[in-house]
């Protein structure tokens, strides 16, 4: 997933995404170590788009918070 992706998203949707990048990345992990697959790398695919989801989402918190404090100032 790409940042511009991510970024073109509300946060409601990258909220769902995360859930399912989350649920996603423990059925991986479960695969692997049962031997049902061997595909590592889709483990590191995952928690970095995990990684970039949940840094857009604290920018925009922390712009909204900056927006709060200068209404209040």
């Amino acid at each position: 997933m790409k940042i511009s992706d991510i970024v073109a998203k509300k946060d409601q949707d990258l909220e769902k995404k995360l859930a399912e990048l989350g649920e996603q990345l423990t059925k991986s992990r479960f695969q692997i170590a049962t031997k049902e697959s061997d595909k590592t790398a889709e483990i590191k695919k995952i928690k970095t788009d995990i990684a970039r989801i949940k840094t857009i989402l604290r920018e925009r918190e922390i712009l909204r918070e900056e927006e709060k404090d200068e209404k209040k100032a």
